[in-house]
């Protein structure tokens, strides 16, 4: 046999595809479906939970940590679906009663281990399955089951099964749906059920979105608001200065990007389950039946708005975050061009300065060669009287000044200029 170097998730991965494997079913049956939302404590509650059960029914509990996993107790099946958000219980006992909804799937577990399930119900659904020819599937066959006979139904899988609900929830906690299976196809009435129960699933789940969007489209209204009126500030050139308006414009950017952080998560998981809501209504391939109102047509009427306003407040959300930046932005550019002004007449001013501060050098300069050019030929003066009165000069002192302050005037002019130099090529 020849063996070949595996990735180490190749197996896994592989299998991924049969990890969720419907439940065939052979009507007449009952089921009960129950959605969970659970934490990391309710998660870590489950296995224990689920062990009690087997107890109960005195069947060995062997958990390979799957997520997704069957156990039978006799005639009752359970499918256990651990999702990210919510752990799925389907419950599907083999039975034939007149009336499928007297006593469910569900009455076969213990009533205090079904109350003591960890987390949060979201879906509770009663099931019944039985087998009935097309012609006979009709909406008043269907009725009675229904208190209030208000119903919505399709033909699905092209005709296979006809399926009908009134999207309530009874006395009992539980929704209903009724299925007549038409061509005895057990995999086809698995996997068209377990559609029926994911779009329940799914559209409670996207639903978890709608309280949080009623508070967050208030909160953005006033940030809204608050940046019509920074803005406005910012247009208008008004007494405030742009650091102020700077400043409150990041604390407006702090605040949407908060928000932005803690809806993300929830904003996402929504649009997917949207989705999934789609993909799973389209798989169905509904019929409609007379005027009855199609099982899609009655959920996407409904829940459209309240995809649009998700999607539209996480848009608006968005939008907002992108306007803020672009106000910031605008106005730390006005900051940057005023500050490149006002630093370019500070250099002005110390370019005048510094010609004032040389002018005043040459003017010092000049008088200092004045000075010492005077002090040499004064000095020359006095030594020509001197040697003048002892007759080893030819001149008095008085010519001898006069004919020597250019050529004083002229060295000194040279040495200041060579000293000059000197400290200008050391610097």
């Amino acid at each position: 046999m020849i063996r070949l170097p595996e990735h180490p998730l190749r197996s896994k991965l592989h299998d991924e595809i049969n990890a969720r494997p419907y439940e065939p079913l052979r009507p007449p049956e009952r089921v009960s479906y129950l959605a969970y939302l659970v934490d990391e404590q309710d998660r870590a509650r489950e296995t224990a939970h689920l062990e009690a059960l087997c107890r109960h029914f005195d069947h060995e509990w062997v958990h390979s940590g799957e997520r997704f996993f069957h156990l039978k107790f006799d005639d009752l099946r359970l499918r256990v679906e651990q999702h990210e958000e919510f752990t799925r219980y389907l419950f599907i006992l083999a039975d034939a009663l007149n009336d499928p909804f007297a006593a469910p799937a569900l009455c076969r577990v213990p009533e205090e281990w079904v109350e003591g399930i960890p987390g949060r119900v979201m879906v509770a659904i009663h099931a019944a399955v039985l087998p009935c020819p097309i012609e006979d599937a009709t909406p008043d066959a269907a009725a009675p089951h229904f208190p209030e006979r208000r119903l919505m139904g399709s033909r699905l899988a092209n005709g296979a099964l006809s399926a009908y609900t009134d999207f309530r929830i009874h006395e009992d906690g539980f929704s209903r749906w009724l299925l007549f299976d038409h061509r005895d196809d057990p995999a086809q009435a698995g996997r068209t059920l377990l559609r029926l129960l994911e779009v329940e699933t799914y559209r409670m789940m996207a639903l978890l979105a709608a309280p949080l969007i009623d508070g967050l489209r208030a909160t953005l209204r006033d940030k809204d608001r608050t940046l019509v009126e920074l803005t406005t500030a910012v247009a208008n050139h008004n007494n405030r200065s742009d650091e102020d308006l700077l400043e409150d414009l990041s604390t407006l950017a702090a605040d949407i990007e908060s928000l932005i952080s803690s809806h993300e998560y929830r904003f996402s998981a929504t649009r997917a389950y949207f989705n999934m809501v789609s993909i799973r209504l389209a798989e169905l391939r509904e019929i409609k039946i007379g005027e009855l109102a199609t099982l899609s047509g009655y959920l996407n009427r409904r829940l459209e708005p309240a995809r649009n306003n998700c999607d539209s407040s996480m848009r608006w959300l968005e939008t907002l975050s992108t306007r803020v930046t672009n106000a910031s932005q605008m106005l730390r550019t006005r900051a940057d061009v005023r500050r490149e002004q006002q630093n370019h007449a500070l250099l002005a001013a110390m370019n005048r300065r510094s010609e004032l501060q040389l002018r005043l050098q040459q003017t010092v300069e000049s008088l200092s060669l004045a000075g010492i050019t005077y002090a040499g030929v004064s000095l020359m003066g006095i030594v020509g009287d001197v040697l003048y009165k002892h007759g080893l000069f030819p001149m008095e002192g008085n010519t001898l000044e006069a004919l020597m302050i250019p050529f004083v005037g002229y060295a000194v002019y040279r040495g200041t200029r060579h000293i000059w130099k000197a400290a200008k090529h050391g610097a």
